[in-house]
């Protein structure tokens, strides 16, 4: 994956896609993202859904695709209908990631949230004033019912964090979801300090947590994960150890230095969707291993690939952006 995105992050520059390439791109992976799994939830009794793969790639990659979608939607001068449409996309992928129950990826919002304020949250408002009281009564409504079928789906998602951590508090108990990731991430860190600079390698942590397990120091469960510690950071520094996460950081660094340079250019809106995504694979990144998984880091490296060649065009206006 990473030496294809390499060649089409070339090709890119040369031949760059537009930038509604991005935008209807999220929005229809969102929307296919949120009626599949509103189908498959419609049989299975309210059960975490995942549209055929692991639930927590699955959820956050709909997270990533709504909150594009929907800065599309609110960022951008569109038609009401055009906007719409986006927005309505964007709520469909927030849909799909709650009804996955995955609780990483939900962190990153209120990250995500002050960003967008932070840059153009007075324009945001504005353009929202300036709407038809219909669309407004009618995002009222798709934001009261947004919120109350998020309470419900996040709440006993709440309760059982809660729970796992009482329970790994108070017993050690690491059978849970939260139990057995602290004690992955215990064990990622005990095992960066014997190797800190190089790291264990492939081979060699995954022949040392199998070790660990047999010795009764590591749940079983972590083999049936491919031994990846459930966080991009911490299974690094195991791995491979400081120099690993010296090649690891400018992923996330590099593309925010460039970025962030854009973000009063022609296309800004772009180069802020860009910064969205980097923040949120950086999120999701603290308690998933996503840069190894085949789904999450195609997705990462095309969507950061396709920002950087979108804002690197000459001219345009903020109506492309």
């Amino acid at each position: 994956w990473p030496l294809m995105a390499a060649v089409l992050f070339v090709a890119w520059r040369r031949f760059p896609p537009a930038p509604e390439a991005l935008w209807w791109g999220a929005a229809l992976a969102a929307a296919v993202a949120g009626a599949l799994s509103l189908y498959q939830w419609g049989g299975s009794h309210g059960d975490r859904v995942s549209a055929g793969m692991n639930a927590i790639p699955f959820g956050n990659l709909s997270l990533c695709f709504g909150v594009l979608a929907l800065l599309g939607a609110g960022f951008r001068r569109l038609a009401p209908g055009e906007a719409a449409l986006l927005a309505l996309a964007g709520v469909l992928g927030l849909v799909a990631s709650l009804l996955s129950g995955t609780r990483g990826g939900w962190v990153t919002l209120p990250a995500v949230a002050l960003m967008l304020a932070a840059w153009r949250g007075g324009a945001l408002w504005r353009g929202w004033r300036r709407l038809p009281v219909g669309w407004r009564l009618l995002g009222w409504a798709v934001l009261v019912g947004l919120a109350v079928f998020a309470a419900a789906r996040v709440a006993p998602r709440v309760d059982d964090l809660l729970s796992d951590l009482r329970r790994f508090s108070a017993e050690g108990d690491t059978r849970t979801s939260v139990g057995l990731r602290l004690d992955m991430w215990r064990t990622a860190w005990a095992l960066f300090l014997q190797k800190p600079w190089l790291g264990w390698g492939e081979q060699g942590l995954a022949l040392e947590l199998q070790r660990l397990i047999l010795a009764g120091r590591l749940n079983e469960q972590a083999q049936y994960f491919g031994y990846q510690l459930h966080s991009d950071v911490l299974d690094t520094l195991a791995r491979r150890g400081l120099l690993g996460l010296g090649t690891l950081l400018p992923l996330y660094l590099v593309p925010v230095w460039l970025l962030l340079r854009r973000l009063r250019g022609p296309h800004a809106v772009v180069a802020m969707a860009g910064l969205v995504t980097v923040v949120m694979f950086a999120g999701f990144g603290l308690t998933q291993s996503q840069l190894r998984d085949p789904y999450t880091l195609a997705a990462y490296l095309v969507l950061v690939s396709g920002t950087l060649a979108m804002v690197g065009q000459a001219g345009g206006g903020e109506r492309r952006g």
